[in-house]
C-alpha cells in the first residue's frame, strides 16, 4: 500500500512514528488531505532534518509542473515554494509562488495542503 507523505527514504519502514508530536500532526494533516488528490502517493515524501541539512521537516510533492516543498517549523510556521528537482532547495522567482503561514501544526498542514492541492490539480 502506498502512503502519502512517506517519512524517510523509500524501501525503509515509514518513520512517521519517530517524528515529534508537532511534526506528526503536520504530516497527518497532509496525509488526510492528500488521499483526495489525483496523483500517485509515491510522488510525495517527507525528509527529516538529518536527511536534508535543513533545521526543519521538509515535505515534498513532485507534480507535472515541478517539484514543490514546504518546510515546517515545530514552533508554528511553514514556508513553501518550488524546489530544485535534485537538491530540494527553494527556488525563488518561480511562477508557483511561495507562501508562509503560522499557527498550529494542524493549521499549517491545512494551508500547505491548500497550496499543494492547487499545484497538483492545476
Amino acid at each position: 500500500m502506498n502512503t502519502w507523505f512517506w517519512v524517510g527514504e523509500s524501501g525503509e519502514v515509514d518513520g512517521f512514528a519517530e517524528l515529534g508530536d508537532a511534526d506528526r500532526r503536520f504530516v497527518r494533516g497532509l496525509r488526510e488531505r492528500a488521499v483526495t488528490w489525483v496523483g500517485d502517493a509515491d510522488d510525495t515524501f517527507v525528509l527529516r532534518p538529518e536527511e536534508t541539512g535543513f533545521a526543519h521537516l521538509l515535505v515534498v510533492v513532485r507534480g507535472r509542473d515541478g517539484v514543490f516543498g514546504a518546510l515546517f517549523d515545530v514552533q508554528g510556521g511553514v514556508y513553501a515554494s518550488e524546489l530544485h528537482d535534485q537538491m530540494y532547495l527553494p527556488l525563488h522567482g518561480s511562477s508557483a509562488g511561495t507562501f508562509r503561514a503560522s499557527g498550529s501544526a494542524t493549521a499549517c498542514a491545512e494551508r500547505a495542503a491548500d497550496w499543494f492541492e492547487r499545484l497538483v490539480r492545476g
